[in-house]
């Protein structure tokens, strides 16, 4: 992997959250995703990007060459590894017990969602212990990725805390936006995020793209239990096809917002 000219920031992230994000096609969608990203780790602390290039288009990778934030390690690769293999290379030559990250989350590039939504989500990852993968919900829309979802329940936590969930049967949360312990990626996966031998068989042909949500279910179900965090919604932009959907009303005039200080954003001065 071709090392980032930010490559210090790998020290920091012992004990941090850290958003892994593969691009490489859809420039409206990644353009989108990253703003919102972006917007939400500039006003977290100890939040970081991890921004694959997979070998993504000209017009993708001229908007990336615009983020100045330091809070993202960007990774470009002279081919497209595909999302599961560049998400499981870069943990095995980046990460490690010495700066083993407090939360690990997988994002789509694809998803929107608000910053009240991701504290909740990286709150309960920490303190749901009987969890391996945590999710928001998604909006209902024609891109809905949720499956076998069942109603909400409440959960207490190692904190006393009472989390709504809900609760998957039979099936994992879906891979818009996902995130585990750091913990499990250290003794339960082995720093391999996704197992290319606990892919279903219906994914083998495009292994290096496809199931890692069902690829990290298969890791982790007989031990942790795999919910959504209920009254939290995330965003689903494209479909299995990958068609674009037109945004809902309810989000335009946060996605404006987002566009109209895109200039800002990009060079990590929002708030």
């Amino acid at each position: 992997m071709n090392k980032s000219p930010n490559h210090n920031i790998r020290s920091k992230f012992k004990d941090s959250t850290v958003i892994f994000m593969v691009v490489h096609y859809n420039f409206e969608c990644v353009r989108l995703t990253l703003l919102n990203i972006l917007s939400i780790i500039d006003q977290l602390e100890d939040t970081y990007l991890i921004l694959i290039n997979s070998k993504a288009n000209s017009k993708i990778i001229n908007f990336l060459d615009k983020i100045q934030s330091k809070k993202v390690d960007r990774i470009d690769l002279p081919i497209n590894f595909g999302f599961n293999d560049s998400i499981n290379h870069y943990i095995k030559d980046f990460i490690n017990e010495e700066n083993l990250p407090k939360t690990v989350v997988q994002m789509g590039s694809d998803i929107l969602f608000v910053k009240d939504d991701f504290t909740k989500l990286i709150d309960a990852i920490c303190h749901l212990k009987k969890y391996g993968t945590l999710s928001l919900s998604y909006e209902n829309n024609s891109c809905n990725p949720e499956r076998n979802a069942l109603k909400p329940k409440s959960v207490k936590a190692e904190n006393d805390k009472l989390y709504e969930l809900r609760h998957t049967f039979l099936c994992p949360v879906p891979g818009g936006i996902m995130g585990i312990r750091g913990e499990i990626l250290k003794n339960d996966l082995k720093f391999q995020f996704f197992d290319p031998k606990k892919l279903p068989k219906r994914y083998w042909r495009v292994a290096a793209l496809g199931g890692a949500d069902a690829s990290l279910y298969n890791s982790l179900k007989w031990k942790y239990k795999t919910a959504f965090l209920a009254n939290t919604k995330a965003l689903h932009m494209k479909t299995r096809s990958g068609d674009v959907i037109d945004l809902p009303e309810s989000w335009n005039t946060y996605v404006n917002n987002l566009v109209k200080n895109e200039d800002k954003i990009l060079s990590s001065v929002f708030q």
